[in-house]
């Protein structure tokens, strides 16, 4: 599968990769590089793969308080919140966000790439009450601009305002070159920036004249740098359906007094009970790259397994995500024939 922005990928140099079968850029100029930019000045990414679930009515207000962990209905117009759909064991079925477009009227559900129709079987499973609940991820692209100088780069393509919107506001605006367009100020870097929700016909107009104003064409590859650093989890790496919200630290994005969802028995037994492990952060004292898979050990004892690692570009810091059974100060990742030493440390990592 392609986003339409594929040509413009091919233009901008990019190094295309199959990415859960989509045809994406891994990089343009290198991950170093724009893995910097974002974080010094300001990178595009094309994240039209994500899927976008519009749920409609008083009837589905109530469809999605009956799935996802947080209070839907407290969310005023133009607000977006974190939040999952879990199952019947507490297990994440994805990780999301919902904007508040409308109260009571309409809703955007965000979901992750590979699970958007997974996503909305799941939801129509559940919707007993008949409510509109309409996938609209083929009809629309989303690109997310992110960086300190990112609020100069959409003034001058967009004469959009960024400090006109709060973290997790969003807003939509008509524009004459780009049609309507739904902007949130979220993103996956850690950094300034929005998201932009719009339609397929219209995202290669809008990179080019992002990109014009100032933006770097921002691959895989730094996307995954960057969140990692800001000890982000990646859905099918270090959440899936056999771990929960609080397992994952995750807490904040879920309600567990409201009145009930999927999964919320399970959660309060694991809270009353205690969580055996936890996903921790950890920042290698010696020199190596941590991968995904490998063995976190203290002394002879097995205590955990990374789900995600990399080297922080730029540093060359060694940092992973790892499900850890116990509290401990370090531990050490079996790698090949070594045992390399890394701390416990709360994300992010960016200093």
């Amino acid at each position: 599968m392609r986003t339409v922005l594929y040509e413009a990928h091919l233009r901008c140099g990019g190094r295309v990769i199959d990415f859960h079968g989509w045809e994406l850029p891994v990089w343009y100029e290198g991950i170093k590089a724009e893995h910097l930019a974002t974080r010094e000045a300001c990178g595009i990414f094309d994240t039209s793969h994500m899927g976008e679930i519009f749920v409609y009515g008083a009837d589905g207000l109530a469809l999605l308080e009956s799935l996802v962990t947080i209070k839907v209905g407290e969310l005023k117009k133009g607000r977006g919140r974190y939040s999952f759909l879990l199952n019947e064991t507490g297990g994440i079925i994805d990780d999301l966000i919902i904007y508040c477009l409308e109260p009571n009227e309409r809703y955007l559900v965000c979901v992750n790439a590979g699970n958007s129709q997974k996503d909305y079987d799941w939801i129509q499973q559940h919707n007993a009450c008949g409510a509109r609940v309409e996938n609209h991820s083929d009809a629309l692209a989303m690109l997310a601009v992110q960086g300190p100088t990112s609020e100069a780069v959409l003034k001058a393509a967009l004469g959009f305002e960024l400090e006109s919107l709060k973290r997790f506001g969003a807003v939509e605006i008509a524009t004459p070159a780009f049609g309507q367009l739904i902007i949130a100020r979220t993103g996956y870097t850690g950094e300034a920036g929005v998201e932009i929700f719009l339609a397929n016909a219209k995202a290669e107009p809008l990179w080019d004249a992002l990109v014009a104003a100032g933006a770097k064409p921002c691959g895989l590859g730094a996307r995954d740098t960057l969140r990692l650093e800001m000890g982000y989890p990646l859905h099918g790496s270090d959440i899936d359906e056999t771990t929960s919200p609080l397992e994952a630290g995750l807490d904040f994005a879920v309600d567990l007094d409201k009145p009930g969802f999927i999964g919320l028995e399970t959660l309060k037994r694991q809270r009353a009970e205690g969580l055996k492990r936890r996903l921790r952060g950890l920042e290698l004292i010696d020199r190596g790259v941590p991968r995904d898979g490998q063995e976190c050990y203290v002394g002879e004892k097995l205590v955990g397994r990374i789900t995600s690692g990399t080297a922080i570009p730029g540093s060359n810091r060694g940092i992973a995500l790892a499900y850890i059974e116990g509290d401990y100060n370090e531990v050490e990742i079996a790698v090949r024939d070594k045992r390399l030493k890394a701390t416990v440390k709360q994300p992010p990592f960016k200093s």
